[in-house]
């Protein structure tokens, strides 16, 4: 059984993408502290082993979204579910309350506890995007480079630097792909059975994200790091969006703007394995 570490925000490999604009873009969430990347996440365990309190089809039925809805609304993360819950007669704090009520058997403390990380997924855009959809971002395979690719850390993170797959590493380290699958599969086994006894992941909202990360796991092994992999429609926030000041956008034409910007960069996404990302309507 591979062992977790958790950590803060796992590095992705930083190449020049065509669209980039030059410059430090900021952080999209409001409770990023001050100079935070682009893509800062906090360093909550919670977040990184994507466990989430309530049940997202709740979500779906209280903000009347549609199948892949919840993925395409979030595809810009600069939306917020707060913002289009006020925009669908919602108010986001009783919304949380009402997520969060199924809950039995817990302490007050505990479902504020509960409450208080649904209503950062509501108002957080990047947040909510990675814990709902970027699921393979916080699988720790670094730390279990040994056990799963048969290479050291080092050698495993320079050969992904270089643009190699999951595969190719553990090729080179005598690893067979069944062997390979079946260690990141554990890891993913793992993180939904923490979740659910710890009381912090609405088991079938867990059940929801081992199956959507385990029915990518095989592309997931296969292609290049994000930033590299031209199909991959996670891990480009800084070219979807520009640089931009903090706060950015604020206007109607600002929202505007950046939604176009984010749905020409969606259409030229090539097609491979990854799921298609809808257009929002």
């Amino acid at each position: 059984m591979v062992k977790r570490a958790r950590v803060a925000c796992l590095a992705v490999v930083a190449v020049v993408w065509p669209a980039a604009t030059p410059g430090a873009a900021r952080a999209h969430d409001s409770l990023a502290p001050a100079g935070a990347s682009h893509n800062w996440l906090p360093s909550e365990e919670w977040i990184h082993r994507h466990w989430i309190p309530f049940d997202e089809r709740a979500l779906n039925r209280a903000l009347g979204l549609g199948p892949h809805e919840l993925r395409a609304y979030l595809y810009n993360d600069h939306h917020t579910l707060a913002a289009l819950a006020r925009r669908r007669g919602r108010d986001p704090e009783a919304l949380a309350a009402s997520l969060v009520a199924p809950w039995q058997g817990i302490s007050r403390e505990h479902r504020a506890l509960l409450e208080g990380r649904t209503m950062r997924l509501l108002t957080q855009g990047h947040l909510a995007q990675h814990v709902f959809f970027h699921v393979f971002h916080g699988l720790d395979v670094h730390e279990a480079s040994d056990h799963l690719f048969g290479v050291s850390g080092h050698d495993h993170l320079a050969m992904r630097a270089a643009g190699h797959s999951y595969i190719e590493i553990a090729e080179h380290g005598n690893v067979g792909t069944a062997s390979l699958h079946a260690g990141v599969a554990e890891m993913i086994d793992s993180d939904h059975r923490d979740g659910i006894a710890s009381l912090e992941a609405w088991p079938r909202q867990s059940d929801r994200i081992r199956d959507r990360t385990r029915a990518q796991l095989a592309c997931w092994l296969q292609q290049p790091p994000a930033a590299m992999d031209p199909a991959n429609p996670f891990g480009k926030n800084r070219f979807l969006h520009g640089t931009h000041a903090a706060g950015w956008p604020n206007t109607a034409e600002e929202r505007r703007t950046n939604d176009r910007r984010v749905e020409r960069f969606r259409q030229r996404l090539v097609k491979g394995c990854w799921p298609i990302t809808k257009r929002w309507r």
